[in-house]
């Protein structure tokens, strides 16, 4: 049994259910419990998502949230508090499993996930891919041969995760570092647990940088394999970043991957939109530089 843990609010149901078609068109092979978590999921899409996973005929669990245990996070940009739901995960599933592996939900999965579920995390609390960031490991503190890492998909170890009480761990962290977090609990996971983390072939992660950066940037994070496979044959296509593939302007090469599971969905007929949001921060991104644009939005902290 495959152990999958999810989180998400109302706004990202279409984009659930499409990652749920992708994850067990490819998977069929496969046992599954689907554990589904949120603070604010209306039954009508709780049904939405449960009916997904009993289609493929699958497990499916749903944990309600108390939303003010996410009082003290903060969030930005395309972001919400249902980005640190992955934090009390663990604590819910012990009983039911020492590992598990945790998707975002702006994700396609293209591949069995077998191979992954089966890699050892035994002597560490975490699986991640390494993320492009240069400044991350100084901004946080800790030793830049650690590399920083993506949250969006992590194998974790349940049991150490409870034994050191990570979770208080990270909560506590977030309320008293507020002001260093860019990247949400993403910054907390990695200031944590930067040595405790299993570092994962990329290909299990393809990140929307790797199409954004140039090949001397890639080979200081990934070998030369690892970046042919990784920008070839993703086993994951991870829509990270502020533009995703339901924007008009999105212009991701995997991005009709995410439509051809769309189709399998109520959503088929829905056509992407011109995000003015993103539009506009793009533009104020290239008129001020990343730097500048950046102390920018730090000023409304």
């Amino acid at each position: 049994m495959i152990h999958i843990a999810c989180a998400a609010d109302n706004k990202y149901i279409q984009h659930t259910v499409v990652m749920l078609t992708s994850l067990f068109e490819n998977n069929k092979e496969n046992q599954i419990h689907i554990h589904f978590f949120s603070a604010d999921f209306s039954t009508e899409n709780e049904n939405k998502v449960k009916e997904t996973v009993f289609k493929y005929q699958q497990l499916f669990t749903f944990y309600p949230l108390d939303a003010s245990l996410f009082k003290d996070c903060y969030v930005s940009d395309h972001v919400s508090f249902a980005t640190y739901y992955r934090i009390v995960i663990p604590d819910f599933l012990i009983h039911q499993t020492n590992k598990i592996l945790y998707l975002d939900t702006d994700i396609v999965v293209c591949e069995n996930l077998k191979p992954l579920w089966d890699i050892n995390i035994e002597n560490y609390a975490i699986g991640a891919v390494n993320e492009i960031n240069d400044e991350g490991p100084s901004r946080l503190g800790f030793d830049e041969k650690y590399k920083y890492f993506n949250a969006g998909i992590l194998l974790i170890n349940a049991k150490t995760w409870v034994a050191e009480n990570l979770k208080d761990t990270l909560f506590k962290y977030i309320k008293t570092h507020f002001n260093k977090l860019t990247f949400w609990d993403q910054d907390a996971l990695n200031a944590n647990l930067y040595n405790k983390r299993l570092i994962i072939d990329p290909k299990w992660n393809q990140l929307s940088s790797v199409f954004e950066v140039d090949s001397t940037t890639l080979l200081a994070y990934y070998s030369t394999n690892e970046i042919k496979q990784l920008k070839q044959f993703p086993a994951i296509i991870h829509f990270s970043g502020s533009s995703k593939p339901w924007d008009l302007l999105n212009i991701h090469p995997f991005k009709s991957i995410y439509y051809k599971y769309l189709k399998l969905t109520e959503w088929k007929n829905v056509r992407p939109k011109i995000n003015m949001l993103n539009l506009s921060k793009l533009a104020l991104l290239k008129f001020l530089g990343k730097k500048k644009y950046t102390a920018f939005f730090e000023l409304f902290r």
